[in-house]
């Protein structure tokens, strides 16, 4: 396969970027939305370019400058990359979080950003600015999206419609033309910001991390320079996730880079727009492939028995024809180097079982094309991020013919470090590092790991990486370090030379929806519980979170008494007594809730009692703080049990 040609740039920058696509792919189709919310319409390259032209002009002629902060508090759509685009291309920065921020989120990120002005996705993001506009002193323009009865209101700020900056944009281009727009475009250097993207600590305090039109271009550059797959302008994918996500935003600008075309959806009409858009590839997170996988297995519970034997049997030839071809090709992973025979033998089974499955997995194969239909029926490939793909998932998409190309990275390094090479795919593991992009392993004393199969905290560098946390430079300082960056995340080497995942060093959660948060605030509101003394929130890789707790026995004791008149001696098991579960299912429901600041993804849904306390020198440190992967390994059999 010849690589991929992309258009000349004068410099790494958004601007430059979408100048060569809008010069190249011009009739090219750039965009598909539902302007009416049942039929798509698409948009050219040529026509993005002239919308974001005057979305530019519109936002200069307002008064923004080149290096201003600008608010984008909008979901994923069409006119987020259109504002989005509009903001940068003139040099100015974007920060951008969803329609459900909070109004403590917005308080903080507008506020930490100094945004004068914002762009609202809707309604309810005026009336939450509104509600308590003396808490915004930097903010003086909002920018709404929608429609709206809000915009013949009165407002303590000006409020504009999308259509009324464009329009101010067109009238700029009838009096001046369009020369201011490409002259801040070309001054822009690759070291300018481009967004601030504040992380998802939103109980905590989040951190705002800098990215500049060097980094995200970089990355997409290095991502499309692999040879294993090509996108071109005639592919297409669908866009669903929060646009603020880094793997989303990477995706967007692949795209304009390339020349291929993307759709905005939803979750809720994901089925029938895969079927109308036919997408070529896929970005999802760990949760979207396990809901595809969960509706493949409920359909089997209303079929026949003969149907679901039939099925099954078709399912695990598909997965022996994949495992031992695997095999065959060196693409399992091993954690300890085999020997040459070792190998040898190895590689002769994969073979006979390649043989011998052949035949039955071609069967497999035409049952499972209804399978490929449902996603369109066109995918070339898939892509995963933003948390561990479950194993059986991966094994099962990769064995119907649906190869999931798993990368890992983080949005300080501007979402990908490493990506999966196509047609050698190695289950379970998060691939090779993409060209440009180096990744080191060390252990607790800062030594660097070689060895396969040993974990350590992994230590990024290249161009993708963030400048820095925004007006948080001992934050920085801690992250950051000659040029490279601790991720806080424990890989290891395969013997292949593969990274593998092996958990986290660093307290931030990410569920398999993607959602990231942090425990601390979780923990801290569950031992203000007079029956918790201390709290472990885990979940990582999970739908859910769930919680290790250290109880108040004494304080447990009195309220069985008092409840129930119940002896706490008496109980053998309090973690499957239903009047002690009782007990704390109450209290973490009341400490853990909405009206206390919590989102729904942050609510705790299980929980182990622990035994005995966590202690200095043990599960904690010398300064009271949990070590959790001490704490994660001793009690890995309970964590298991809490999502089973």
């Amino acid at each position: 396969m010849e690589p991929l040609k992309l258009p000349f740039l004068n410099s790494q920058t958004l601007y430059w970027t979408l100048k060569s696509a809008t010069d190249t792919f011009k009739e090219h189709p750039a965009q598909f939305f539902k302007p009416d919310g049942k039929t798509y319409k698409s948009v050219n390259f040529k026509e993005l370019g002239d919308i974001v032209t005057r979305i530019g002009l519109g936002l200069v002629s307002i008064g923004v400058k080149k290096g201003e902060n600008v608010g984008l508090i909008a979901d994923s759509g069409h006119r987020w990359i259109w504002a989005s685009m509009g903001i940068t291309n003139i040099g100015s920065v974007d920060v951008p979080r969803g329609t459900d921020s909070t109004l403590e989120d917005l308080i903080y990120i507008l506020n930490h950003s100094k945004a004068e002005v914002c762009f609202a996705g809707n309604s309810e993001v005026v009336r939450k600015i509104s509600s308590s506009f003396s808490s915004f002193p930097h903010l003086k323009t909002v920018i709404l999206f929608e429609s709206s009865h809000h915009s013949e209101q009165r407002h303590p700020f000006k409020l504009l419609h999308l259509d009324d900056l464009i329009s101010l944009g067109d009238r700029w281009i009838e009096e001046k033309g369009e020369l201011e727009f490409h002259s801040r475009g070309e001054s822009i250097q690759e070291s300018d910001l481009a967004t601030i993207v504040y992380t998802s600590g939103t109980t905590g305090r989040p951190k705002g991390v800098m990215l500049t039109h060097r980094n995200i271009v970089f990355n997409v550059n290095m991502s499309l320079a692999l040879d294993d797959v090509r996108i071109t302008p005639e592919d297409r994918t669908m866009a669903y996730l929060p646009p603020w996500h880094i793997a989303e935003r990477l995706i967007e600008t692949a795209c304009v880079r390339a020349g291929a075309s993307e759709a905005f959806t939803s979750i809720s009409s994901l089925g029938q727009d895969l079927q109308d858009i036919k997408p070529t590839f896929l970005l999802s997170v760990p949760r979207v492939w396990e809901s595809f996988y969960n509706k493949v297995q409920d359909k089997l519970k209303d079929a026949s028995p003969v149907a679901k034997f039939i099925f099954k049997s078709f399912q695990s030839a598909a997965n022996s024809y994949y495992k031992y071809k695997s095999r065959l090709l060196g693409l399992e992973f091993a954690l300890k180097p085999r020997s040459f025979f070792g190998e040898f033998f190895n590689r002769i089974g994969g073979l006979f079982g390649t043989f011998f499955w052949f035949v039955p997995n071609i069967l497999a194969q035409l049952v499972f094309s209804k399978i490929r239909k449902s996603l369109g029926g066109k995918l070339k490939f898939a892509i995963s991020g933003a948390g561990a793909l479950p194993e059986y998932i991966d094994r099962f998409f990769n064995s119907i013919g649906i190869p999931i190309l798993e990368g890992y990275g983080m949005t300080e390094t501007s979402g990908a470090s490493t990506r999966r090479r196509l047609n050698r795919i190695t289950v379970g593991t998060l691939g090779k590092c993409i060209p440009g992009v180096e990744i080191k392993i060390l252990d607790e004393k800062g030594e660097e790991i070689h060895e396969p199969g040993v974990k350590g905290i992994a230590w990024h560098k290249g161009g993708h990486i963030m400048q820095g946390y925004y007006l948080d430079p001992e934050k920085t300082a801690e992250t950051m370090k000659d040029g490279w960056l601790n991720s806080g995340d424990l890989l290891l080497w395969t013997s292949q030379g593969e990274l593998k995942y092996a958990g986290r060093a660093k307290d931030t959660i990410v569920l398999l929806g993607g959602e990231n948060l942090e425990p601390e605030p979780i923990e801290f509101a569950l031992t203000q519980s007079e029956l918790i003394l201390q709290a472990m929130i885990v979940g990582h890789d999970q739908k859910t979170l769930s919680a290790l707790l250290v109880p108040d026995w004494e304080a447990l004791d009195k309220q069985l008494r008092d409840w129930k008149s119940r002896l706490l001696q008496e109980i053998s098991d309090p973690n499957s007594d239903p009047d002690v579960r009782e007990l704390f299912k109450k209290e973490i429901k009341e400490r853990v809730s909405s009206k206390n600041g919590f989102k729904n993804f942050e609510k705790v849904s299980n929980f182990y009692l622990l035994p005995k306390k966590f202690e200095p020198g043990d599960e904690l440190t010398m300064t009271m703080k949990v070590k959790r992967n001490v704490v994660s390994d001793k009690y890995k059999r309970q964590i298991d049990e809490l999502f089973r």
